[in-house]
């Protein structure tokens, strides 16, 4: 775990004043000393600015919960809800609620601009009271911090003497608080806790625990980009190649057609051509390519997407054999229907995905 270092918000003219976690406890740095670079600084801000409040909240996303906790407390405060920020704890009490810190948004902007004046952009501010263990009463010099029940409160010691003794009979006070070192004991305090509650949540959360920002995916952005425009490119020639072929067997099929039928002019399609002629050998047990090419490329014709990839005629088993992309799983099924009407065998054989296009094998014909 990395070193903390401890401050508060100094007075006007006068300099940051540090500590931090050492071997031997908390040890106080020397005034103005200079932080090392990326250190985890913990700002304490005063609880007379925080008020402090129980909520019951079942969400678990932070920011669903920050926003049932801005409302469950409006009851609670005397100004608009709108006017205020709000930090959630990390963990829940025992009795299953949250504390929740309300402070005004106009203060909590000084704050983040006052640190980013000092270059301190990533510290976290730290109510005093988040820290405060039960049964203590402290006076901080500037203000007193005590527990109320489970709850922390902070009396600012510039109040008439007769608020102050209310107050502190209203929290239970039986004891006159003792002065501490702030720092150093606010440090102890805080070195004891598992996890803090910072009060830069939502739109003040630091950059390492915002949402992620669109600019961190830029590079893999343009990236998928260009993979996109290279599959687009390799597709679009896959797609120009197969026209090609297609057209060079529909040329190969009206050759065939024109050898076996010398003196016919070839009509534009062959297979349906010699579906209409009477007597055409149906049930020849080893069909030829022309019979098979001609009903493969009639039932293409008559299904919208269905594109052929490749061919090959086993002369020997009287079967054709093609591979096809289509343009969804099952339509197949209406290739096969389509060639069995000319009176052939049709066998499917695999279908599958490849490239994000369904693409399958037939086999059309053979020796019976």
């Amino acid at each position: 775990m990395r070193t903390r270092y401890y401050t508060e918000f100094p007075q006007d003219g006068t300099d940051w004043q540090f500590a931090r976690s050492g071997p031997s406890g908390i040890e106080r740095l020397e005034s103005g000393a200079a932080l090392p670079s990326g250190v985890d600084l913990i700002i304490f801000v005063p609880g007379t600015e925080v008020s402090a409040h129980h909520v019951r909240a079942t969400a678990r996303r932070p920011a669903e919960l920050m926003r049932m906790a801005t409302f469950a407390i409006e009851d609670d405060l005397a100004v608009p809800v709108e006017s205020v920020h709000v930090a959630v704890a990390p963990e829940p009490d025992a009795d299953g609620t949250r504390l929740v810190y309300s402070v005004s948004q106009t203060l909590m902007g000084a704050w983040m601009d006052r640190i980013a004046a000092a270059g301190l952009s990533a510290a976290r501010l730290v109510p005093d009271l988040s820290v405060l263990p039960a049964g203590e009463h402290v006076d901080l010099g500037t203000h007193q911090l005590l527990a109320a029940g489970n709850t922390p409160l902070a009396i600012d010691n510039h109040w008439p003497s007769d608020v102050m003794a209310a107050l502190q009979r209203e929290a239970g006070a039986s004891a006159a608080p003792h002065p501490v070192d702030r720092l150093s004991q606010l440090a102890e305090w805080a070195e004891a806790q598992p996890r803090l509650t910072d009060l830069r949540q939502g739109a003040y959360a630091r950059p390492s625990e915002s949402p992620l920002s669109l600019r961190q995916f830029r590079l893999p952005a343009a990236l998928a980009a260009g993979l996109l425009v290279a599959w687009s490119a390799q597709a679009a020639w896959s797609v120009h190649a197969m026209n090609q072929l297609t057209n060079a067997l529909n040329a190969e099929t009206q050759r065939l057609y024109a050898a076996a039928f010398p003196g016919v002019s070839v009509p534009a399609n062959p297979a349906a051509a010699l579906r209409s002629q009477a007597g055409t050998p149906s049930g020849a047990s080893a069909p030829s390519f022309q019979q098979t090419s001609a009903a493969l490329y009639g039932a293409i014709a008559g299904l919208d997407g269905t594109t052929l990839v490749s061919v090959r005629y086993d002369r020997a088993m009287g079967e054709l054999r093609a591979t096809l992309t289509y343009p969804a799983f099952g339509a197949d099924l209406d290739l096969k229907q389509a060639v069995e009407e000319t009176g052939l065998r049709v066998n499917l054989g695999d279908t599958r995905l490849e490239d994000g296009r369904v693409v399958g094998d037939l086999a059309i014909g053979g020796v019976s």
